[in-house]
């Protein structure tokens, strides 16, 4: 993916902008890095300018380079750390609150906002309706690997295919101790896919997710759970629709092919 850098930015905001460019071009490929041909590929800098701003952002730890023979770039610690320190009252809850109150409105129910955090989704905020489930606040703050629960299969269902098989094959032993074996995940992946959202159903409990982008965050998943008393299956795809209609309307792109339902 190229990063967009105008051309002619005002005058003492140029190099601002290139150097924001870079670390979003870095942050797309944290997990194996990114080369310093690649990156110049990606922002349409030339190369001698690309490696004095890596070199002016590595100096300052918000990017680090392997010392391998691939060389390859990676965000630094300075850079976890501003996240780290965003967590304190997070952006994308302010941000999503308005959104997730109307769902809340609407159905009545819990609705939670889970975020990716390497291989596992993040339950970052719940929004309580008209039927609050007061336990289900002790999942605020709490991870589980991608695919264990209705928002986190949305967000593992818009990995690739290769990602989706990496993924599974590193954490075997987590889906082996889980009610969810590998060929399950792959089944309400396929599933997910076909339709654009999650649909859940255990035992006492029900609910479907949706995954889409927020431009600066990245892919992140709404969800709607309550008791499975509340949640036929044709409520279940009715609220799945109702969170995709919504999202678009904010203005977000989902992150999930047939969402537009």
């Amino acid at each position: 993916m190229t990063v967009s850098i105008r051309p002619n930015p005002a005058t003492g905001v140029q190099s601002l902008e290139r150097a924001f460019g870079l670390l979003q071009a870095i942050a797309r490929h944290q997990e194996h890095g990114v080369s310093l041909a690649s990156l110049v590929a990606a922002t349409g800098l030339d190369r001698t300018t690309t490696h004095r701003m890596l070199r002016f952002l590595t100096d300052a730890g918000y990017v680090e380079r392997e010392a391998t023979a691939g060389r390859a770039y990676r965000l630094g610690c300075a850079a976890m750390g501003l996240g780290l320190m965003a967590m304190t009252r997070p952006p994308l809850v302010d941000r999503l609150s308005p959104l997730m109150k109307s769902l809340a409105r609407q159905s009545a129910d819990n609705v939670f906002l889970v975020t990716r955090l390497g291989d596992f989704g993040y339950t970052l905020h719940l929004e309580q309706g008209a039927v609050p489930m007061p336990r289900y606040r002790e999942l605020v703050g709490a991870t589980r690997l991608l695919g264990l629960g209705t928002a986190s299969m949305a967000l593992l269902a818009s990995l690739s295919d290769d990602q989706v098989q990496a993924h599974l094959r590193r954490h075997q032993a987590g889906y082996a101790a889980s009610p969810a074996s590998p060929l399950r995940i792959q089944r309400a992946i396929q599933r997910t896919r076909a339709a654009g959202y999650t649909l859940a159903a255990e035992p006492g409990v029900a609910g479907a997710g949706v995954a889409f982008d927020v431009p600066g965050a990245g892919l992140v998943a709404l969800s709607i759970l309550s008791s499975r008393a509340r949640m036929p299956a044709a409520r279940r795809h009715d609220l799945a629709k109702l969170m995709a209609q919504e999202v678009r309307q904010a203005g977000y792109a989902t992150g999930l092919p047939g969402t537009d339902v």
